[in-house]
């Protein structure tokens, strides 16, 4: 019986990938609703696609697999898609075109959407776009005058894209229900082009959002940031001024403070930093792929964009920069504080080993002294002791006490020195 080669147990979903988000082909003319609802950080991709088989099954509409992340129903007449993408949620709303057609996919949005993700999921973006039939340059005034009129005409932009075959109108603005308003004037593409452009507008006002939003998020840490680098500032100044020991140990728990908070504030925005710098390429990549071609008269989305919000990411650069020198800055002061603690102690050092020499010397003196006088009190002792036995050989000895004791006085002095140095001696 021959075997069967064993794979991978991730090779499945690595394969399913390439399918995960299909584009769908899209007749002409149509009208689109993509909402985009941040998930919650508690969420999990598993939950989400639970909440969302609940609610296929308590519609009656067919359930997605698990492990799924993208699934199309109808409702009536018009179709859902369900994405689930890395930190948000979309639903398309796709269906005939009508004048009130927004105005039923977000009735059926409140309805709908509400079931499956409550009040955890905020809308983060919505973009309402409309695939009509290319009019002639006339009917496009028209078309401006009549859906983009009341605002800014700078923020107007209109391009040509597939070679000539499609036009995008947009202000960027939101209508009535709060999405971003798109037109697409269809004039010879297929369905299967026009589901290819229209996704590609939708994810990127999605993704323009998003990497506008970790702007806003990135923002809210800017106090904290220049509350940080003034401490550094101050600690700086204060490692040339003369403090002591106590002092400059103040200054390093200052520090071991000051690097607390920036880890903190490090590890709260890392993933906001790299999310929106990645958003921001997925921008790029898709105004790329567009391909906009100027119409006179008109700016591209391209430009409209990158005048708005290429100063936006070089802020969040300029902040993610400015935590690593602060945290550079940190490590030099740190290192700085702790050779001045170093010196410090070792000068310390130094003061009490002179100190201790200082109070040695005064014992060695001490000593010799007291030496001094214990010689002269041992033999004060000693010749006291020889006057009573010189007093014992009586009157008739050729030399009276008096002299015999007078005469022992430098030999027993002597005696007693000797005595003491060789004890010394040997206690060395």
């Amino acid at each position: 019986m021959t075997k069967q080669l064993k794979c991978h147990p991730l090779r499945k979903p690595i394969l399913e990938e390439v399918h995960a988000r299909p584009y769908l082909p899209m007749s002409t003319p149509r009208s689109i609703l993509q909402q985009a609802f941040l998930c919650p950080s508690s969420a999990s991709a598993e939950d989400d696609i639970i909440a969302f088989q609940k609610w296929c099954e308590k519609n009656n509409f067919p359930s997605p697999k698990q492990g799924a992340r993208h699934h199309r129903v109808k409702i009536d007449n018009i179709y859902l898609t369900w994405q689930r993408h890395t930190e948000f949620i979309t639903l398309v709303w796709e269906g005939e075109y009508s004048e009130n057609a927004q105005k039923r996919f977000w009735d059926l949005a409140k309805t709908h959407a509400y079931q499956m993700m409550a009040d955890e999921y905020p809308v983060i973006s919505a973009a309402s776009l409309s695939l009509l039939k290319k009019a002639k340059s006339e009917k496009l005034d028209n078309l401006i005058k009549s859906n983009f009129a009341g605002h800014d005409e700078g923020s107007i932009c209109v391009s040509s894209v597939k070679q000539g075959r499609a036009i995008i109108v947009t202000d960027f603005y939101q209508d009535q229900f709060g999405a971003t308003r798109l037109h697409v004037l269809n004039n010879d593409m297929d369905d299967r082009n026009s589901g290819i452009l229209v996704r590609r507008l939708l994810e990127l006002e999605t993704y323009r959002v998003l990497a506008l939003y970790g702007f806003e998020r990135i923002k809210e840490v800017l106090p904290d940031i220049a509350n940080i680098e003034k401490s550094l500032v101050r600690l700086t100044e204060s490692i040339d001024a003369r403090t002591d020991l106590k002092t400059t140990r103040k200054r390093l728990d200052e520090i071991t403070d000051i690097a607390s908070q920036l880890a903190s504030l490090s590890a709260r925005r890392q993933y906001r930093f790299s999310a929106t710098k990645a958003y921001h390429k997925l921008v790029r990549a898709r105004l790329l792929r567009l391909g906009e071609q100027s119409i006179p008269d008109f700016q591209k989305i391209e430009e409209f964009l990158n005048k708005r919000q290429e100063p936006a990411m070089r802020t969040v650069e300029n902040v993610e920069k400015r935590i690593r020198v602060a945290s550079e800055k940190l490590d030099r002061i740190s290192g700085l504080l702790r050779t001045k603690v170093e010196i410090q102690i070792q000068v310390q050092s130094h003061e009490v080993l002179d100190t201790m020499n200082q109070r040695t010397l005064m014992q060695y003196r001490l000593q010799s002294t007291v030496e001094g006088l214990s010689i002269a009190a041992v033999s004060y002792y000693i010749v006291g002791l020889l006057v009573y036995v010189f007093k014992g050989l009586g009157d008739d000895a050729p030399i009276s006490p008096k002299r015999l004791a007078a005469f022992s006085v430098p030999l027993v002095v002597l005696f007693v020195w000797l005595m003491i140095r060789r004890i010394r001696a040997k206690h060395k």
